[in-house]
């Protein structure tokens, strides 16, 4: 299975240590390390915009890796986040990384499945990055989802897709083997998403911005770090693969705006 690192915490730490000059507090300064998805931090202020957040929102993150996303979103709107994920050593990083960011006034985490989750009081917003592809039954996931939410509540989402059936090369991010694989067509995932209980604002196709994220930040190498590759499991391999993937046509990134149903 996927996500069954336990040493990361250890492992930045000693990434961090290796860059003494570099400021976590400092806005951009964790983005090659805490944003486990593709398009960094530029995709997660694509989402920002579509959750239209208010004075006082408490915003939730779903499948929150590393926390980047929902420091990011703390930073951009005064938010209070709460992060969740089945993964402990993730979300230990994630509360050490908050710290070192000086933002635990606005951005907890907790380690817990979305399934399990009995917030209260409601968000009022919530976003999922690249979490869904290893969800068999997506619209079962989502509606968990629309469980934490208040009616009229934002959904923002930024999903791996795929437009048609293809052999994949493995590892990917989020698969080492494809056996906790369940990528599925945009238009599957939407209808998923729509099931659950929300109404689509936007569902748009952003392969074309990833792919030129991709040649500007890999124009002169990989990176050197500290960058996510170097913490997660065959790290590069999952990068590379995942790039090739989205150059010939056998995935892509989708961006979705939702509304929770009954506001």
């Amino acid at each position: 299975m996927t996500y069954q690192e336990t040493t990361v915490g250890q492992t930045i730490d000693q990434l961090l240590s290796e860059h003494p000059d570099l400021d976590p507090s400092a806005d951009g300064a964790l983005d090659g390390l805490d944003q486990f998805h593709i398009g960094g931090p530029g995709a997660t202020d694509r989402l920002i915009g579509s959750l239209a957040l208010t004075a006082g929102d408490r915003v939730l993150d779903v499948g929150s890796g590393f926390g980047g996303p929902a420091r990011q979103i703390a930073r951009r709107t005064g938010s209070r986040v709460t992060g969740v994920d089945i993964t402990p050593a993730y979300v230990d990083a994630a509360r050490d990384l908050t710290a070192r960011a000086g933002l635990r006034d606005l951005v907890e985490f907790r380690v817990t499945d979305i399934a399990a989750f009995e917030p209260d009081p409601l968000f009022q917003a919530a976003i999922t990055m690249h979490v869904q592809m290893n969800v068999q039954d997506k619209a079962a996931w989502f509606a968990h989802i629309a469980r934490c939410l208040a009616p009229g509540a934002r959904l923002a989402v930024w999903e791996v897709c795929q437009p048609r059936p293809a052999s994949l090369a493995w590892p990917m991010p989020w698969s080492l083997d494809g056996t906790d694989s369940f990528v599925v067509t945009a238009d599957a995932l939407r209808v998923s998403i729509e099931q659950a209980g929300f109404t689509a604002s936007e569902w748009t196709n952003e392969t074309a911005w990833v792919q030129a994220w991709i040649t500007r930040t890999f124009a002169d190498g990989l990176p050197a770090g500290p960058a996510l590759p170097m913490v997660i499991d065959d790290g590069y391999t999952r990068v590379i693969n995942f790039a090739a993937a989205l150059g010939d046509g056998s995935l892509e990134i989708w961006r979705g705006a939702f509304t929770r149903n009954g506001g």
